[in-house]
């Protein structure tokens, strides 16, 4: 596997942890197990950005169980639903050489944009390159409170955080790094129960990343609608070199309307293209497996 990370992988949700191992393969890295621990229904709760880890007790006991049948092993990488971070492209005047002055800059533009304090937010950031009004930053953020109880509990186990990072862009990852160089747009999609996110990319330079929460008030089709539309209008964009499309709501009807909306041909995206040796029952794990394989991304 091309990064140096633990084999273990760890996706979390509101109600479940999928635990996937994997080992080095001649040319993908191979499933080795991947299986779901329930969670209490009341171990995460709402919160602003990221939610609460509100049952700690709830969350140990699946650490318990997953360590007990799947051996002594010490460091993983964990996964979060892509909705849990907010993810911005932002445009700033300048930014500092030392990172405590650049982050700064960072919070302070955050201010105009999140529901809470930048201070009470992790953050990573990947500056893009210069554009028309100074430099262009990628920020992903999620709120600490709820990262440090992440990484504290799996401590508790005996186990270390390496990263804690989206499940969708870890899906890109895995895409970008075997698909052939370009400098069109790319539209990539991922669909689950709750949630839904796009994003465009010009070449490997992120143009566009939003996730949004869906609802019976704001279904699929209509999330699906909207996006092409602002994408239309913010973007001037009339189709897409082509649309990576992943997740586990997908029918015929939902890829003839992706097409249709945002004029692209659209590729399913599925595990095995990622991965070997999938498990009998990896079609309900596609995204995990992928998502996986993509933390080891070069």
């Amino acid at each position: 596997m091309a990064r140096s990370f633990p084999p273990d992988i760890v996706l979390l949700d509101m109600d479940s942890l999928v635990h996937v191992r994997l080992s080095r393969g001649k040319k993908n890295p191979r499933v080795v197990s991947v299986k779901t621990y329930r969670l209490g229904a009341d171990t995460f709760g709402e919160g602003m950005v990221t939610p609460d880890l509100i049952n700690e007790a709830s969350f140990a006991e699946a650490l318990r169980r997953l360590r007990m049948e799947t051996g002594n092993w010490d460091r993983v990488s964990v996964l979060l639903p892509d909705s849990w971070f907010r993810m911005n492209i932002l445009e700033v005047p300048s930014l500092p050489d030392k990172p405590a002055e650049a982050l700064e800059v960072v919070r302070w533009s955050l201010k105009r944009t999140l529901p809470i304090a930048p201070e009470e937010l992790r953050i990573a950031k990947q500056v893009l390159g210069p554009s028309t009004s100074g430099v262009q930053v990628l920020v992903v953020s999620a709120r600490e409170k709820t990262l440090a109880a992440i990484e504290r509990l799996f401590a508790a186990a005996g186990v270390e955080v390496v990263l804690i990072e989206a499940t969708g862009l870890n899906i890109w990852n895995a895409i970008a790094v075997r698909e052939a160089p370009t400098a069109g747009d790319r539209l990539f999609l991922f669909v689950r129960d709750c949630d839904f996110t796009t994003a465009v990319f010009r070449g490997n330079q992120p143009l566009f990343l939003r996730s949004r929460n869906l609802s019976a008030e704001r279904t699929l089709v209509q999330e699906i609608r909207l996006s092409a539309g602002y994408l239309r209008d913010s973007l001037r964009a009339q189709g897409f070199e082509s649309c990576y499309l992943a997740g586990n709501v997908l029918d015929a009807e939902m890829l003839e309307t992706v097409a249709r909306e945002f004029n692209a041909p659209v590729k399913r995206v599925t595990a095995g293209e990622y991965a070997d040796d999938l498990p009998g029952n990896a079609m309900d794990f596609d995204a995990a497996i992928t998502a996986s394989a993509g933390v080891f991304a070069a």
